[in-house]
């Protein structure tokens, strides 16, 4: 595909040659590469916790997890707060659920949304190829939406589940 890796570190360099966001893009390059099967295909569809979801919405759910940054929440759980104050219960613990409901769902679609940006800066690196599986497509959803696959660089998938010369 591009430059070819032999090791992490390599991968880390050209990342920060490439992406605005290195560390994240490194993220999503290990989960990528930690669902990817033969052919180092990954997608459409992954099975996560007995549910389906598009490649996209996946990595939106992972990388939802490790978004913990405290003033970050508080300022969009803030936003929420406002926008839903008229229809929020009386009851403080079932607002706070439906409040944190709400962030955990903003999190979530920002996240799918910067894997599309950060999947572009991998192809860039030379690290994945992407293409679409859906509408006049072959295959098992043909006729369905478009979704995402991607296909990781043999040398680069290899380096990762390797694992040697870890920073």
């Amino acid at each position: 595909m591009g430059k070819s890796a032999t090791n992490v570190g390599h991968i880390l360099d050209r990342l920060s040659e490439v992406s605005s966001r290195p560390r994240y893009a490194f993220a999503v390059l290990n989960l990528l590469a930690e669902q990817a099967g033969p052919g180092a295909k990954v997608g459409p569809f992954i099975l996560d916790d007995g549910e389906t979801l598009p490649l996209r919405v996946w990595v939106g759910k992972r990388l939802a997890r490790i978004s913990g940054r405290n003033q970050r929440r508080r300022k969009i759980e803030q936003r929420i707060r406002q926008e839903l104050a008229s229809k929020l219960p009386n009851d403080l613990f079932e607002a706070q659920k439906i409040v944190d409901a709400a962030v955990e769902e903003h999190v979530r679609a920002t996240g799918a949304d910067n894997f599309s940006r950060v999947a572009t800066e991998l192809e860039k690196a030379g690290y994945i190829r992407r293409f679409y599986e859906g509408y006049r497509t072959n295959h098992s959803n043909r006729g369905g939406l478009r979704n995402l696959v991607c296909v990781l660089d043999a040398d680069v998938s290899a380096a990762l589940r390797r694992r040697d010369m870890l920073v």
